[in-house]
């Protein structure tokens, strides 16, 4: 996401806890720091600060901006923060005089290089002024000032618990059409063809899930077993609502695959581990 601002002509200051990340950072033209202070420190005027962190450390990370910020600065929270969250940091945030910007990320590592979906909620006024930013991050017509602060993650909830139940009625679909394979003579592979192109089921997770069958070994290296990703507590909330059977059962056959691993529990972390990178455990 950084390297597409400064494509676009925009100064990025950044820092990351990894000197990897900051040394291909620097490569790609973002002016990197040894500390988040320094990196803030270095931007003038007026402040926009983006967090992109995993929602357990957003507390921690803030309490290191706030010490660096003015009123009337800006921050924007562009991870899977739960919005009941984001409601307190915006109001602990607005005692300081800061504004606070929520904004759901989805599209994966690809979406983030050649345009994102963002899901965004704040102040319409404080939007409004960074909403440059977002336009030039997002994919065409993929940007949504969706409502007030919270409403972005919030939305951005909502998608992931729709993104869970695409998920597994994909694996299952798949683990189901491999159990037929051999009496009716499926080529799998080929199956895949008119699934990803053109039909009703047609969608990047199908696109996603079709790169891994034709990786050659990249399935058979995966443990049916899905690891508990951050997401999951906030898709607890949504199931309490008791308005989502689809996704308490999708919920609920990730977790199944932590006590038997299975085949679907291999298809639904390849497309995970496919779209966002997230981690699958391999076989030794």
């Amino acid at each position: 996401m950084t390297v597409r601002l400064v494509e676009a002509g925009y100064t990025v200051h950044g820092f990351d806890v990894s000197e990897k990340a900051r040394s291909t950072a620097k490569v790609a033209g973002i002016s990197t720091y040894d500390s988040t202070q320094e990196s803030i420190e270095a931007m003038p005027d007026r402040k926009v600060v983006w967090l992109m962190v995993p929602a357990k450390f957003v507390d921690g990370v803030l309490n290191e901006i706030h010490k660096n910020l003015s009123p009337g600065d800006i921050i924007i929270d562009g991870g899977n923060s739960f919005f009941k969250e984001t409601l307190r940091r915006a109001e602990e945030a607005k005692q300081k005089e800061l504004h606070y910007v929520d904004c759901g990320t989805s599209g994966g590592i690809i979406g983030a290089r050649n345009g994102a979906a963002l899901m965004v909620g704040g102040d319409d006024k404080v939007v409004a002024e960074v909403a440059h930013i977002f336009e030039t991050l997002a994919a065409p017509n993929g940007y949504g000032h969706v409502g007030k602060t919270g409403s972005g993650h919030f939305v951005k909830m909502v998608h992931n618990g729709i993104e869970y139940g695409m998920i597994g009625a994909i694996a299952e679909g798949m683990n189901f059409v491999e159990k037929y394979e051999e009496e009716l003579r499926i080529n799998t592979r080929q199956v895949l063809n008119p699934y990803v192109h053109e039909s009703i089921i047609t969608s990047k997770l199908m696109t996603w899930m079709s790169d891994a069958y034709h990786t050659e070994g990249y399935l058979e290296s995966i443990v049916g077993e899905v690891p508990k990703g951050e997401t999951e507590e906030e898709m607890e909330f949504i199931i309490k609502q008791q308005l989502s059977p689809v996704l308490e059962a999708a919920l609920n056959q990730r977790k199944a695959t932590r006590e038997t691993p299975s085949r679907v529990g291999t298809l639904i972390s390849a497309m995970r581990n496919q779209f966002g990178g997230h981690k699958v455990i391999n076989k030794d």
